[in-house]
């Protein structure tokens, strides 16, 4: 009942905001990084090395930037991460065991963050003259709506016909069925999102997308389970009532946003 009140209360809110206020939308998607890269930092035993734990932020803003305003290289970020995390992790001292984990912990998640983060600005930034300006906007929509029905289908399948294990290994509640559902969800959801919003998608685009976005949310939630469960946690954070931490919430979305991206520049895009 949470995740569903949840979903009641913000989607109408996240509409608004997609569609009418971009530059709101964009802080609160560097706030909600910030967030998730503090979650992931707190999973590792990098999390008391604040030196690392703020230039990892820094790297994960530059990241970010490099997606909202095309002009800013990415490897300037890499560059970044590459010099000032090992400079940050030196100047603190102390025993030097666990060094190159703490180092390479931070890049990981930083990049991990920044990167997928940035697909969500760059969604945004995507326009098509020939179609208007909303273009950008609706694609966001799309993956949040084609997403997130995806998860509520795999949960609701799932507990009612699930019987036998995804990954067990890596989350023994996850079902072969309520993977079968979610990806029926997403399709579903495609459509919907083509009669309500975006009627540019064709049947093919829906089955498409539907399949893929629903897939490969499905992967990037066992990312992040395999990274709390090595971690010996179930939950990023509290954050969001019935879902978690930012991260325990968004983790589909940051592996189909680049999958969404480049379909629409490959497949869709008039000019």
């Amino acid at each position: 009942m949470k995740r569903v009140l949840s979903a009641v209360v913000f989607l109408p809110l996240f509409w608004l905001i997609v569609k009418r206020v971009g530059s709101l939308y964009d802080a609160l998607i560097a706030a909600a990084a910030l967030l998730a890269l503090f979650e992931l930092y707190r999973m590792t035993e990098i999390r008391a090395r604040r030196g690392l734990c703020l230039t990892g932020a820094a790297v994960t803003l530059l990241y970010l930037a490099s997606f909202a305003w095309p002009g800013w290289p990415l490897h300037d970020a890499i560059l970044l991460g590459l010099f000032a995390l090992p400079i940050a992790a030196m100047a603190r001292g102390g025993d030097l065991r666990g060094v190159l984990a703490d180092v390479g912990a931070a890049f990981f998640g930083a990049t991990y963050i920044g990167v997928l983060f940035g697909y969500l600005l760059g969604l945004r930034a995507l326009h098509d003259p020939p179609k208007g300006d909303e273009t950008g906007s609706d694609l966001v929509f799309l993956l949040f709506f084609v997403v997130w029905s995806s998860d509520t289908a795999a949960y609701f399948v799932g507990r009612a016909l699930g019987r036998r294990p995804l990954a067990p290994r890596i989350s023994p509640r996850k079902t072969v069925e309520g993977a079968a559902g979610g990806i029926a969800g997403a399709v579903v959801a495609a459509f919907v999102a083509r009669a309500w919003f975006i009627n540019r998608l064709t049947p093919a685009d829906c089955v498409a997308l539907g399949f893929g976005l629903g897939a490969i949310g499905m992967v990037g939630d066992l990312v992040e389970s395999m990274l709390k469960r090595s971690a010996g946690v179930k939950d990023s954070a509290r954050l969001v009532p019935g879902h978690g931490g930012i991260l325990d919430r968004i983790d589909s979305l940051l592996y189909a946003a680049p999958l969404l991206y480049y379909y629409y520049l490959l497949a869709m895009r008039t000019a």
